[in-house]
């Protein structure tokens, strides 16, 4: 057998990532999308194709589209003919609605919306699709844009995402909703659509949604009013049954609630506060129960729900749900719910197709990144630790590649973002994901979830209001202190990073510690008070402080790593991309202008166009160098 070699950038940058896998109807065939995690230059999206397997095994994956443009979201019309997609063939980074049909031939395009296609759905007899696409300028607002003359009124003026549907042989669009809401999600229901409904495109609004019934004729009627933010709406094949989960938007309400309606009956709540939480649900034997995943911890659950008490029957799984995103789980049930395809991984092995069948094996059904059994990976594993409170609290550790026992290494502590996130168990190499790529250059990697990560309950969720670096920071450093203890760890060679909140939390333990000798701070929060820039500028104030920082200065000062600043003396490299609007590029300016005044050691880097997440092939090839580059400097 010849000799494992290392994980090399060009090994991460030819994955395929496999996803958004969808069985036929009558559970026959599958469809799913490869595609890469970066865009190449010219485009704001991955290239992306659309695949097909037959859902029994008996032939290998076969490729359907082609070409450097991007294909998603493929679904089965009900008769398992064609398939609809969504595809920026025409104009880069602008999706339409596409048909093709298996019997051969070109697709076919549906629509020709200014504004991109975001979601679609068939009806229930193939006849029609429906989707969403945001409103486009008129013509006296293009004329106004093309002149410059194009002020923008803050909170006004919104361009509502709206509901159209089409006939599946082509024709005019007809609008659905009107546009005084924004659709958020649809399904089929009772011969017309249930949509969920805020009143503006605003992320703030996350609680005044509707459940809406609207039929093809402009006519509509309240079914719900939600209680906050609401995702996964799906309904039975017939229309006659919908079910959603329902965030829950603070300490005081339950979280991921799944609700029903059935058969035209009242909505009623069927679980409540499950397990880590529910983020994923589908209907099964003809409306009688529930699929669901749910995240425990590090690890992923499917289950089977019952309509009658809530109880929930665990299904096993050979590895974990694989996620595209937060909140997206890439599974599908047949019509009756006996067969299932997903996309599943583990820390050593990328996202695959599998077919899931009840009472048998599950199958492998795809092998895309063979090359990879040639690299020696770091292997991982589930680790649990007492909080300085005792509290419990778990976390991934990554071995370094060719790991020896009873050998030190230099560690690596990776902090996830939100901060109502979490690690899974997951494959991890990526320009977000270093995992696997600072374990072949050497390191032990600790993947905390402290208090404050979703995937444990509400209680643990909301366990750091108002406490931001003062409670999950001692979670993450008793972590450190168990690898020590272990043997793995290097006490005199340790290193911190991460993205997002992971960010914030680097820049906090700069000011808190000098445990660690390398810090990398990518996107990450320095001031709390500036930071009400964001995108959702209520969030910080009413679900994390639970006060504006005017009425309560001193909490949000005390929990700002901008307020320790002079007392860092761990070099820092901070990374940031230039249209960052989630955390705006001052953040991390604020930060690096501060260090070099006090005349501490830093380097910035920003990556022109990027956003809160960096996108591009030679931005993610230069920033998981600079990763690796600055911890070989420091800590070897």
């Amino acid at each position: 057998m010849p000799e494992l070699r290392t994980l090399s950038l060009d090994d991460i940058f030819t994955l395929d990532q496999v996803n958004d896998a969808q069985i036929s109807h009558d559970g026959t065939q599958v469809a799913l999308v490869v595609a890469r995690d970066f865009s190449e230059p010219g485009y704001e999206t991955p290239a992306a194709s659309i695949w097909y397997v037959p859902f029994d095994g008996s032939a290998a994956p076969r490729r359907l589209t082609s070409g450097n443009h991007a294909d998603y979201q493929p679904r089965w019309s009900p008769d398992g003919k064609t398939l609809a997609f969504l595809s920026d063939r025409e104009k880069a980074d602008i999706y339409q609605l596409y048909t093709l049909s298996l019997a051969g031939g070109e697709a076919t395009r549906l629509t020709g919306a200014k504004d991109e296609v975001k979601s679609f759905k068939w009806s229930p007899d193939g006849t029609r699709l429906a989707y969403t696409t945001a409103d486009a300028p008129d013509e006296a607002e293009e004329a106004r844009l093309k002149n410059r003359d194009d002020a923008q009124h803050i909170d006004h003026d919104y361009k509502f995402t709206r509901l159209w549907v089409v006939e599946a042989q082509g024709g005019e669009p007809k609008a659905i909703t009107p546009a005084e809401y924004q659709v958020q999600d649809f399904v089929w229901y009772r011969q017309g659509w249930a949509v969920l409904s805020s009143p503006s495109p605003l992320l703030n609004d996350m609680r005044k949604w509707n459940l809406l019934s609207i039929q093809e004729d402009g006519s509509s009627e309240k079914l719900w009013q939600l209680k906050y933010s609401t995702f996964g709406l799906t309904g039975t094949s017939d229309g006659r049954s919908l079910a959603w989960v329902d965030n829950g938007a603070d300490a005081e309400n339950s979280c991921n609630e799944l609700w029903v309606i059935q058969d035209g009956g009242a909505p009623r709540v069927i679980t409540q506060d499950y397990a880590g939480g529910m983020y994923w649900a589908s209907w099964v034997d003809s409306g009688d129960a529930l699929l669901t995943v749910a995240v425990d911890s590090t690890q992923t659950r499917l289950g089977k729900v019952s309509l009658e008490d809530g109880t929930v029957e665990d299904v096993k799984l050979p590895r974990i749900s694989a996620e595209l995103g937060s909140w997206h789980f890439h599974l599908s049930a047949s019509s009756d719910g006996k067969r299932l395809a997903g996309v599943l991984e583990d820390g050593t092995h990328p996202g695959d197709v599998w077919a899931i069948e009840a009472g048998k094996e599950a199958r492998q059904l795809s092998f895309f990144n063979p090359g990879l059994a040639e690299v020696s990976l770091g292997q991982t594993e589930t680790i649990r630790w007492k909080a300085p409170d005792g509290l419990d609290i778990e976390g991934v550790l990554i071995y370094p590649s060719g790991y020896e026992a009873g050998k030190r290494y230099p560690l690596v502590v990776d902090i996830h973002g939100g901060p109502t996130w979490y690690w899974l168990d997951r494959f991890m190499a990526s320009w977000h994901d270093w995992g696997q790529w600072l374990a072949a250059n050497g390191y032990a990697v600790l993947l905390p979830n402290p208090r404050g990560s979703a995937g444990r309950g509400r209680d643990f969720a909301w366990g750091n209001q108002r406490n931001w670096g003062l409670g999950d920071f001692g979670d993450v450093l008793s972590g450190v202190d168990l690898l020590i203890e272990r043997g793995i760890a290097d006490p005199d060679h340790m290193g911190i990073g991460g993205w997002s909140y992971g960010g914030y939390l680097t820049s906090w333990a700069i000011g808190h510690t000098n445990h660690f000798k390398a810090a990398v701070v990518g996107a990450g929060v320095t001031d709390l008070i500036s930071f009400q820039a964001t995108d959702i500028s209520n969030w910080l104030p009413e679900q994390q402080f639970l006060a504006t920082p005017y009425a309560d200065p001193e909490v949000y000062r005390r929990s700002s790593p901008i307020s320790y600043i002079s007392d860092v003396t761990t070099p820092t490299l901070i990374l940031h991309g230039a249209n960052d609007q989630r955390v705006r590029l001052g953040q991390g300016r604020e930060l690096y202008h501060g260090l070099r005044l006090l005349k501490k050691e830093v380097e910035m880097v920003v990556y022109p166009r990027e956003p809160h997440i960096i996108g591009e092939l030679h931005h993610q090839r230069d920033l998981l160098s600079r990763v690796a580059a600055w911890f070989n400097r420091y800590l070897k």
